[in-house]
């Protein structure tokens, strides 16, 4: 008898594979919709991990926020300070200017850092294509000259034009971008791009895992992006020497210089803390569509025991004990969702695939967890859902069955 529950979903095949399918779109969903959220998020935070520092410096008061904060934030002279006062522990300081910037259609948040802080930045990658933004400096000595020193106009106002800016011999509107917006945008070295109101040219291509997608001279970002000024960054990087504890470290620079200072490895946590309720939203749409499956799943198997009280009945006749029934009507909902499992899996694999695929900039992160997750729902599901159906079978009236024609 226990080819029954297959035989009887083979007798109808559409109804059972539309049941199956509906159960196969609602894994799909839970599985990729969480992978496409988190996947993103944490390839954020990968990103940001992946910096060669040990303690980010914020101003006081950002608190969480600062994970989406940009402009100006901190003094330049907190990095000389830091470097000064707590030369025991600090082996460098690397201030950064973020800012946001649309690139291929999507913005993207740039950071502005000075030459000898990149591979800091990227995390210690190298350039795969191209050179370096601003290669001898010749920039950062130019505006540094005219804003901080004064320049050579002695009480003359000092004004610097666009024109000034994008001098090709002074290379401050340059940009260096990773490979995946590089293939997001098909972009290329030395192609020119229009954004932020200027023309900026793309000099080099870096390994995607940097902090930001876009990098620029940091006194570029401060003088556009921070009013004029170049005496502010947004943040500062800092790498502590071989051996130093990063919690007692980060509370003595902290009582220093009197602003925030958080370990690295704590950006993870402040990121998921800020933008983490989008995982609620879309585990309550993954939750609902569930439920739409698994009530599609119990109209189904309700009908199937209406149309076979007559079998029913006669099973009940020769001796087929309640709980024999009610094993047959679970029977089938367990392999409706197990087909619809296997389908959701497969789905959800085409689905990141293809959602990376037409969006190159999001990630799509599935893993093991989150499958045995929608197996285990959707098991519980199949037994809330066959539940009904199979009491409805076991109050089957075998007199009247019989008896009706």
């Amino acid at each position: 008898m226990a080819y029954l529950p297959l035989a009887n979903l083979t007798h109808h095949k559409l109804r059972s594979a539309l049941s199956a399918l509906g159960i196969g779109i609602g894994i799909c969903m839970l599985i990729a919709l969480s992978g496409l959220s988190r996947g993103s998020l944490y390839e954020i935070a990968d990103r940001w991990e992946a910096v060669d520092a040990d303690l980010i410096v914020f101003p006081r008061g950002w608190g969480d926020a600062a994970v989406d904060k940009s402009g100006s934030g901190l003094s330049d002279r907190y990095a000389d300070i830091i470097a000064r006062e707590h030369g025991d522990l600090v082996e460098r300081v690397s201030p950064v200017f973020t800012w946001t910037m649309e690139l291929a259609g999507q913005d993207h948040m740039i950071a502005g850092v000075d030459r000898g802080d990149f591979e800091v930045i990227t995390g210690g990658r190298e350039l795969s294509q191209g050179r370096l933004f601003d290669p001898e400096g010749r920039f950062a000595e130019w505006i540094e000259h005219k804003l901080l020193t004064g320049g050579d106009a002695g009480d003359e106002p000092i004004e610097i034009t666009t024109e000034d800016l994008a001098d090709p011999d002074r290379s401050a509107l340059e940009l260096v971008i990773d490979t995946r917006l590089a293939a997001a945008g098909n972009y290329r070295v030395g192609q020119t791009v229009t954004t932020a109101g200027h023309d900026w040219q793309i000099v080099g291509i870096v390994p995607a895992g940097a902090m930001t997608r876009v990098m620029m001279p940091r006194r570029t970002a401060q003088f556009m992006f921070g009013s004029g000024q170049i005496t502010q960054s947004t943040l500062m990087f800092v790498k502590l020497r071989d051996g130093v504890d990063t919690g007692p470290a980060a509370r003595d620079i902290a009582g220093t210089i009197g602003q925030d200072v958080v370990p690295l490895s704590r950006y993870r946590a402040m990121l998921i803390e800020r933008f983490g309720i989008m995982f609620r939203y879309v585990d309550a749409v993954n939750v609902i569509a569930l439920i739409i499956a698994f009530l599609f799943i119990m109209v189904t198997l309700y009908t199937m025991v209406l149309q076979r009280t007559r079998e029913i009945a006669i099973l009940k006749a020769s001796g087929a004990s309640s709980g024999f029934i009610v094993r047959q009507v679970l029977a089938e909902s367990l392999i409706l969702t197990g087909a619809g499992t296997v389908a959701g899996v497969v789905l959800s694999f085409a689905a990141g695939w293809a959602i990376e695929t037409l969006s190159p900039l999001l990630t799509v992160q599935i893993t093991w967890r989150w499958i045995a997750l929608a197996a285990g729902a959707a098991l519980a599901g199949a037994v809330v859902a066959g539940l009904y159906p199979a009491w409805r079978a076991t109050r089957v009236d075998v007199v009247k069955a019989l008896t009706l024609e």
